[in-house]
């Protein structure tokens, strides 16, 4: 059975009926989420680099960078958005995947869209249809391939692609030809994370997603089953057997819906313990004064990634589930402010930061990463002891938080009025508008 054409045929189907208004509407928050992010990182030094690099190249006035003053190529916009949209690590992410569908399909969609002249209708379809074969592929590869290889950037090459080829309209065939080329172009390593080419990760799948259901449409040849076959990416980039989840069942929900948007600006391994230690707070009236030693349980992605101590930079703070609980603690919350200079200094986060440790428990790993369960253990001073397990981190919050996150990241970068600009830009998008003005509002940001 080739289980890469059965899913491009499903891809290549995709309709706004099948979307429905109600995921119609949650593409539109998950399009403002992931501006909220690129814009928050304008004056970041690795976006300063990006931009730097992007006006030096250029390319045809096509589609918008985001806080680029002139249009460039899509191929460099998407490149670009999708870098940036990821350096905050604040997009949003899937736990079956492992992980962050939005950074590099709305890049790849939003380029592609306004490079193709495509309307907003389009554009939700590519988004929906990258979700899909982001999650679907992620969660068909993984655990095993996450010990070695990014999946933002590796199936998000596929899931960019995906996306671009639904925009520029590819049938089932011609969505497969684009996957089997993104399938000799997708890349991404575990081992850079905590530094800026992890981001290229991300805006290189965004980029080469857009260039291979291009070159598709163009004709080009490409072998059949290019993820699952014999010789495909999957068994190339030690992939589990049983690639089974890949494929739509009758009546699933599109995976869309399995996204879920970040609720602190740390890395999604950290996110389980965090909602404990914020469910603590808030039930027991736990302040970091109060603690003695605290121990988290975690499982062995985890406690690989995320279990030591380090602030020597913002990245890799944002990698260290002992800073980010001792911050939990002190401040209450894990958000960019977390993560300044005055913060990662801070001697009392870094005096209860010691006091934490990180521990694999067994059990949380064999449930990994269907589940992502991490337990908060609390010896405080008073000779109490307190415990908190969350099992998969809370990631559907009410639109309203959406709403005041874009704005408290948006306002880092613009002043209140554009931001509420843009935000009425993106929320008012339907099918049959174009993306115009909102490209106007996000490339002209001064």
């Amino acid at each position: 059975m080739n289980l890469t054409r059965t899913l491009c045929d499903f891809l290549a189907g995709m309709t706004l009926e099948r979307i429905g208004e109600e995921d119609l509407y949650d593409i539109r928050y998950k399009l403002l989420d992931w501006l909220g992010c690129c814009i928050a990182a304008q004056g970041k030094p690795a976006q300063q680099k990006a931009a730097a690099l992007l006006e030096r190249q250029g390319g045809n006035p096509l589609s918008s960078a985001v806080g680029i003053g002139d249009m460039t190529g899509a191929h460099e916009a998407a490149f670009y958005n999708g870098m940036i949209s990821h350096l905050l690590e604040y997009d949003d992410t899937n736990k079956i995947a492992i992980t962050h569908p939005g950074a590099p399909v709305i890049a790849a969609a939003l380029a592609c869209a306004e490079a193709e002249g495509a309307d907003f209708g389009r554009f939700a379809c590519g988004v929906a249809s990258g979700y899909e074969a982001m999650i679907r592929l992620g969660g068909a590869v993984n655990p095993n391939h996450y010990e070695y290889w990014h999946t933002t950037g590796t199936c998000g090459t596929f899931a960019a692609a995906a996306a671009a080829a639904r925009i520029m309209e590819l049938d089932g065939e011609g969505t497969e030809r684009a996957f089997g080329i993104a399938a000799t172009m997708a890349s991404g390593l575990v081992g850079v994370f905590g530094t800026e080419a992890k981001l290229v990760t991300v805006g290189n799948a965004a980029r080469n997603g857009i260039i291979a259901a291009e070159l598709a449409r163009a004709g080009f040849s490409a072998p059949e089953d290019g993820f699952a076959g014999e010789k495909g990416y999957a068994r190339a980039a030690n992939a589990k057997e049983d690639l089974s989840f890949m494929i739509p069942a009758p009546g699933d929900r599109l995976m869309l819906e399995d996204a879920y948007y970040k609720m602190h600006a740390s890395c999604g391994h950290t996110h389980s313990a965090l909602d404990a230690l914020q469910a603590l707070i808030a039930e027991e009236h736990v302040r970091s004064g109060d603690v003695d030693r605290a121990e988290i349980e975690v499982y062995r992605t985890a406690e690989k990634l995320c279990g030591k101590f380090t602030v020597e930079t913002e990245a890799r703070a944002k990698f260290s589930l002992p800073y980010c609980a001792a911050s939990m603690l002190c401040r209450g919350r894990v958000t960019l402010s977390e993560f300044d200079e005055s913060a990662l200094s801070d001697p009392v986060i870094a005096d209860l930061a010691g006091r934490i440790s990180v521990k694999e428990n067994p059990a949380f790993t064999a449930a990994y990463p269907a589940l992502r369960s991490e337990k908060v253990t609390l010896w405080l001073k008073d000779g109490r002891t307190l415990s908190r397990r969350v099992d998969l981190p809370v990631g559907r919050p009410p639109y309203a938080f959406i709403d005041e996150k874009f704005n408290a990241l948006a306002c880092m970068a613009v002043d209140k009025g554009l931001a509420g600009e843009i935000r009425q830009a993106a929320l008012g998008l339907s099918p049959g508008d174009g993306f115009a003005p909102l490209g106007n509002l996000i490339r002209n940001l001064k």
